[in-house]
Protein backbone atom coordinates (compact mmCIF):
# COMPACT_ATOMS: atom_id res chain seq x y z
CA UNK A 1 0.00 0.00 0.00
CA UNK A 2 1.44 3.59 -1.25
CA UNK A 3 0.88 5.13 2.58
CA UNK A 4 1.90 8.60 0.95
CA UNK A 5 -1.44 8.78 -0.14
CA UNK A 6 -4.13 10.08 3.12
CA UNK A 7 -5.92 6.77 3.54
CA UNK A 8 -9.09 6.95 5.77
CA UNK A 9 -11.76 4.27 6.77
CA UNK A 10 -15.33 5.53 8.16
CA UNK A 11 -17.97 3.50 10.09
CA UNK A 12 -20.25 3.15 12.95
CA UNK A 13 -18.62 1.94 16.73
CA UNK A 14 -20.35 -1.64 17.12
CA UNK A 15 -19.67 -3.49 20.10
CA UNK A 16 -16.76 -5.96 20.31
CA UNK A 17 -15.67 -8.80 22.64
CA UNK A 18 -13.90 -6.51 25.01
CA UNK A 19 -10.61 -8.01 24.99
CA UNK A 20 -8.89 -4.46 24.38
CA UNK A 21 -11.16 -3.08 27.19
CA UNK A 22 -10.33 -6.11 29.19
CA UNK A 23 -6.18 -5.79 28.24
CA UNK A 24 -6.38 -2.16 28.99
CA UNK A 25 -6.62 -0.64 25.74
CA UNK A 26 -10.39 -0.29 25.30
CA UNK A 27 -11.19 -0.05 21.50
CA UNK A 28 -13.44 1.72 19.02
CA UNK A 29 -14.64 -1.29 16.61
CA UNK A 30 -15.94 -0.49 13.03
CA UNK A 31 -17.33 -2.46 10.30
CA UNK A 32 -16.07 -1.09 7.12
CA UNK A 33 -17.94 -1.07 4.12
CA UNK A 34 -18.78 -3.98 1.89
CA UNK A 35 -16.33 -4.23 -0.80
CA UNK A 36 -14.12 -1.58 1.20
CA UNK A 37 -10.55 -2.79 0.49
CA UNK A 38 -8.42 -2.41 3.34
CA UNK A 39 -4.61 -1.61 3.88
CA UNK A 40 -2.19 -4.45 4.80
CA UNK A 41 -2.85 -6.03 8.08
CA UNK A 42 -0.76 -4.22 11.08
CA UNK A 43 -1.00 -1.45 13.37
CA UNK A 44 -0.65 1.72 11.97
CA UNK A 45 -0.49 5.05 13.89
CA UNK A 46 -3.87 7.16 13.39
CA UNK A 47 -5.80 10.05 14.10
CA UNK A 48 -9.84 9.29 14.64
CA UNK A 49 -12.42 12.18 13.90
CA UNK A 50 -15.45 11.67 16.40
CA UNK A 51 -18.18 14.49 16.58
CA UNK A 52 -15.82 16.24 14.64
CA UNK A 53 -12.89 16.29 16.69
CA UNK A 54 -9.40 14.59 16.31
CA UNK A 55 -7.73 12.45 18.44
CA UNK A 56 -4.41 10.91 18.09
CA UNK A 57 -5.07 6.89 18.19
CA UNK A 58 -3.83 3.78 17.05
CA UNK A 59 -5.32 1.25 14.99
CA UNK A 60 -4.95 -2.17 14.74
CA UNK A 61 -6.13 -3.72 11.39
CA UNK A 62 -6.22 -7.57 11.46
CA UNK A 63 -7.81 -10.95 12.06
CA UNK A 64 -6.62 -10.82 15.90
CA UNK A 65 -4.81 -14.18 15.62
CA UNK A 66 -3.39 -14.63 19.12
CA UNK A 67 -6.69 -15.03 19.82
CA UNK A 68 -7.53 -17.28 17.29
CA UNK A 69 -10.04 -15.03 15.41
CA UNK A 70 -10.03 -15.30 11.85
CA UNK A 71 -12.19 -12.47 10.19
CA UNK A 72 -10.93 -8.72 9.62
CA UNK A 73 -11.86 -6.09 12.45
CA UNK A 74 -10.73 -2.67 12.39
CA UNK A 75 -9.58 -1.95 16.17
CA UNK A 76 -8.32 1.82 17.67
CA UNK A 77 -7.22 2.33 20.56
CA UNK A 78 -7.53 6.80 21.03
CA UNK A 79 -5.53 8.05 23.04
CA UNK A 80 -6.67 10.13 26.46
CA UNK A 81 -10.58 9.31 25.52
CA UNK A 82 -12.76 7.45 27.60
CA UNK A 83 -16.18 8.13 26.36
CA UNK A 84 -18.76 5.40 24.95
CA UNK A 85 -18.93 6.22 21.40
CA UNK A 86 -21.03 3.13 19.89
CA UNK A 87 -23.16 3.83 17.71
CA UNK A 88 -21.81 6.94 16.83
CA UNK A 89 -20.21 7.46 13.15
CA UNK A 90 -16.35 8.13 13.07
CA UNK A 91 -13.64 8.12 10.75
CA UNK A 92 -10.18 6.62 11.26
CA UNK A 93 -7.18 8.75 9.00
CA UNK A 94 -4.03 6.45 8.55
CA UNK A 95 -0.69 8.41 9.18
CA UNK A 96 2.14 5.82 9.14
CA UNK A 97 2.51 2.03 9.17
CA UNK A 98 4.11 0.60 12.51
CA UNK A 99 4.59 -3.02 12.44
CA UNK A 100 2.82 -6.73 10.71
CA UNK A 101 -0.07 -8.26 12.16
CA UNK A 102 1.70 -11.10 14.25
CA UNK A 103 0.42 -14.21 16.72
CA UNK A 104 2.04 -13.44 20.47
CA UNK A 105 2.34 -16.50 22.79
CA UNK A 106 -0.02 -15.50 25.19
CA UNK A 107 -2.28 -12.29 26.53
CA UNK A 108 0.64 -11.02 28.32
CA UNK A 109 3.21 -10.83 25.39
CA UNK A 110 0.54 -9.06 23.25
CA UNK A 111 0.14 -6.35 26.29
CA UNK A 112 3.33 -5.34 26.18
CA UNK A 113 3.93 -4.98 22.23
CA UNK A 114 0.70 -2.91 22.72
CA UNK A 115 2.43 -0.65 25.04
CA UNK A 116 5.42 -0.34 22.95
CA UNK A 117 3.65 0.43 20.10
CA UNK A 118 2.13 3.05 21.72
CA UNK A 119 5.04 4.40 23.08
CA UNK A 120 6.73 4.53 19.25
CA UNK A 121 3.16 6.04 18.18
CA UNK A 122 3.62 9.05 21.09
CA UNK A 123 7.44 9.14 20.21
CA UNK A 124 6.81 10.16 16.66
CA UNK A 125 3.82 12.10 16.89
CA UNK A 126 5.47 15.02 16.02
CA UNK A 127 7.03 13.82 12.78
CA UNK A 128 3.92 12.37 11.40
Amino acid sequence: MDMTATTKISGIVVKGAGRGRGLGFPTANIVPPDGMVLPTNGVYATKVTVDGVSHNAITNIGNNPTFGINHKAVETHIFDFNADITGKHITIEILKFIRAEQKFADADELVAQIRRDIQQVLAENNSI
